[in-house]
């Protein structure tokens, strides 16, 4: 029978990344099994943004770290991953957005995070098609930008590969093995492995599989999704990342054309139990009806783009989110047995938090203070809960309303 000292169960980025930090830090023997291939399932449909600030300021260092971890990947594998340094542009129409523009840049600051207030000018020099008339206050956060999710996870995979970690995709975990309260191994289609530490980062059903310990853990998959234009002169080029959460919406460049993303009042959630196995055979999306989600925002977007409504859409993406009802992601030890953790619901956050989320687990996984309050990432922090039942899924979706705060 195999040992390891870890295993990582979700080949995403999330897992990817824990398998990268714990090699980072001399844990040991560590693995990491998929039962698809890496990154299909979210980590391959994401938008890719990178956001360092947002009104949750638990998650600033978080995003910060992966930031600062993209260069030290690139400079291990001797080659760029093509992360688009853009900044990005946070816009406010009303005094109450603008006092969260306040508190986020002041946030930002705090772990040195450059922050620049631009004006009106600067404004349309940075994003030509935007309406700037009802804009009230905007802030720049110059290091911000975009990334491709797939390319990101797979230089999370390949150095972890270089300091030893087994990878092994196509490999299904079928159950937790426990012996008086603590994690003793996994068991797979191939075989039983012995381990000390079991990581739950399986995303969407990260819920399902930490079910096996006696703890379902307190997230929702929610629908995710965005539109993309047709490449045009009028709304292309690069630009920087915009965030509109007047009205629930975000842009960013892409191929000459723009990538729309739009938070619903009431996103569509999903009973991780129904969830088939293999992404790839599952829609979250039936029929043609989000493209009445698109036209519902038609009009609150035309405040800020004009030509939405002559804009050509080619493409659409969705995917599944991992929401929480409080919008704060799920990091820490699993309650009931000893060397069970997860890494999961990150609420539509996964790649910005990828290097923070590895880092902070490996900091508890091997009994080490991380560098900043953990306190509000607790697994635990709802108590027991049903999160496969309506009500709850109704909180998770939600959170995912007011994301693009």
């Amino acid at each position: 029978m195999e040992t390891f000292d870890h295993v990582i169960v979700g080949g995403g980025v999330v897992g990817a990344s824990i398998a990268y930090h714990l090699a980072c830090k001399g844990a040991g023997k560590i693995l990491l099994l998929e039962r698809n291939d890496l990154a299909s399932a979210a980590s391959s449909r994401a938008a890719g943004l990178v956001l360092q600030s947002s009104t949750k300021f638990s998650k600033t260092p978080l995003a910060k770290l992966t930031v600062d971890t993209i260069p030290a990947l690139e400079e291990e594998l001797g080659e760029s991953v093509g992360y688009h340094q853009v900044g990005s542009l946070r816009i406010a129409t009303s005094e109450g957005r603008a006092t969260e523009l306040d508190a986020m840049a002041h946030d930002a600051s705090k772990w040195d995070i450059p922050v620049h207030w631009p004006n009106t000018t600067e404004v349309g020099n940075m994003v030509p098609w935007l309406d700037t008339s009802t804009v009230h206050k905007t802030v720049f956060l110059p290091t911000d930008g975009y990334i491709d999710p797939y390319l990101l996870t797979m230089f999370y995979i390949r150095a972890a590969r270089a300091r030893g970690v087994v990878v092994r995709p196509r490999t299904d975990v079928r159950d937790v093995l426990v012996s008086k309260q603590e994690v003793s191994g996994v068991m797979t289609d191939t075989g039983q492995i012995a381990c000390g530490t079991v990581i739950d980062a399986c995303g969407a059903w990260a819920a399902v599989f930490s079910e096996r310990v006696g703890f379902p853990l307190p997230m929702a998959p929610v629908r995710s999704h965005y539109w993309i234009t047709e490449p045009s002169e009028t709304y292309g080029g690069d630009h920087p990342v915009t965030i509109l959460p007047d009205v629930a919406a975000y842009t960013r460049p892409e191929v000459g054309g723009l990538i729309l993303g739009v938070q619903e009042s009431r996103s569509v959630t999903f009973d991780a139990r129904e969830l088939p196995d293999d992404p790839a055979v599952f829609s979250p999306t039936k029929g043609e009806e989000h493209w009445d989600v698109l036209i519902d925002a038609y009009e609150g977007l035309a405040q800020f783009f004009p030509t939405i409504k002559s804009a050509q859409f080619s493409s659409y993406i969705c995917g599944l989110s991992s929401y929480t009802p409080d919008g704060e992601i799920i990091l820490g030890p699993v309650p009931g047995v000893s060397g069970f953790y997860a890494a999961a619901g990150a609420c539509g956050s996964g790649i910005t938090l990828s290097a923070g989320m590895g880092d902070v687990i490996t900091d508890l996984i091997l009994g080490l203070q991380p560098a900043f309050d953990v306190g509000p990432f607790r697994p635990d922090r709802f108590g027991r809960i049903d999160p496969f039942c309506e009500p709850f899924r109704a909180r998770c979706a939600a959170a995912r309303a007011s994301k693009s705060r």
